[in-house]
């Protein structure tokens, strides 16, 4: 395998290792490279895919630039790995919002326990809301995901 050149295109099956969709990056990993090799979100969005989740397994072409070995393009993702990580389900739990940025799309409560719980603002569409202000008491049903807990419902309550 040619590995050493760079603008080579080498076709893998790799694993996601970690892919943070806030940070717009990740890596995977593949069986005969000797390293990471890095994943921009931007060959995920020309391939059409909008999420991948740790442990996917992806066919895909990678070369070698610079600083190392590099996604290209995502051909297919074999095999999914399971989004939701709870084994007993959704769970209701009450939550203080600690910010939402309607122009990124997303925010973040904190349960009492310190944890953060992502809402998304296609969450506050179909409930018609805008934004969610910040120390609002919120009554949400999450689920624990790959990245940590996600609101999939909500209800704010009156001060």
């Amino acid at each position: 395998m040619q590995m050493e050149n760079e603008n080579v295109l080498i076709k893998v099956l790799g694993r996601v290792k970690w892919f943070n969709q806030f940070k717009g990056y990740g890596f995977i990993e593949a069986e005969d490279i000797p390293e990471d090799i890095f994943l921009h979100f931007s060959v995920m969005a020309q391939s059409g895919i909008k999420r991948l989740n740790n442990g996917d397994i992806i066919l895909c072409n990678i070369t070698r630039v610079g600083k190392g070995f590099q996604v290209t393009k995502i051909i297919k993702i074999v095999e999914a790995n399971k989004y939701d990580v709870d084994d007993d389900g959704p769970r209701e739990a009450y939550v203080t919002m600690k910010w939402f940025n309607p122009s990124k799309g997303f925010g973040f409560a904190q349960l009492d326990s310190g944890e953060d719980v992502f809402i998304h603002s296609n969450l506050l569409r179909r409930y018609q809301l805008e934004t969610i202000e910040h120390g609002a008491k919120i009554k949400v049903l999450m689920h624990h995901t790959n990245f940590g807990y996600e609101a999939i419902g909500l209800e704010i309550e009156d001060n």
